[in-house]
């Protein structure tokens, strides 16, 4: 007994695409990018570090007496209220609050107690005048 052959299949050429037109914008160019040098810091973004003390004391001394402020106020009064435009500001504006209580400017305050060393201290701070610290400490 024969077993009968499979017909084989024969391959066709799938169908080609038409190529595809050319787009009529031009791509965007992106910005040319001057070289970096080696140690140098990225051009600033946002606020001045002088906008950022002038913001600061202008909000604590819109409170009353013995009251204090959050950074982020400084970070929304400065971007707006869209936590992807003030976000970004929190670390300049703990670097700047460091610099204006080393100044005696201002004080930076942990649980109502001002901080022994701006330079080393974690978690949630607030910002108060800086006769405000000294009365409590």
């Amino acid at each position: 007994m024969t077993i009968p052959k499979k017909p084989t299949r024969q391959r066709t050429s799938s169908p080609k695409k038409p190529p595809a037109a050319p787009s009529k914008a031009p791509a965007p160019k992106a910005a040319p990018k001057a070289p970096a040098r080696a140690g140098a810091r990225p051009e600033p973004r946002g606020p001045s570090e002088e906008a950022i003390s002038e913001t600061i004391l202008r909000l604590i001394a819109a409170r009353d007496p013995g009251k204090t402020i959050c950074p982020s106020e400084v970070a929304r009064e400065l971007a707006g209220p869209h936590p992807e435009n003030w976000s970004p500001l929190m670390q300049p504006i703990r670097r700047v609050a460091v610099r204006m209580t080393k100044a005696g400017e201002v004080a930076i305050l942990r649980k109502g107690k001002a901080v022994e060393d701006p330079e080393d201290f974690r978690g949630i701070y607030r910002l108060g005048a800086a006769s405000s610290a000294s009365d409590e400490a």
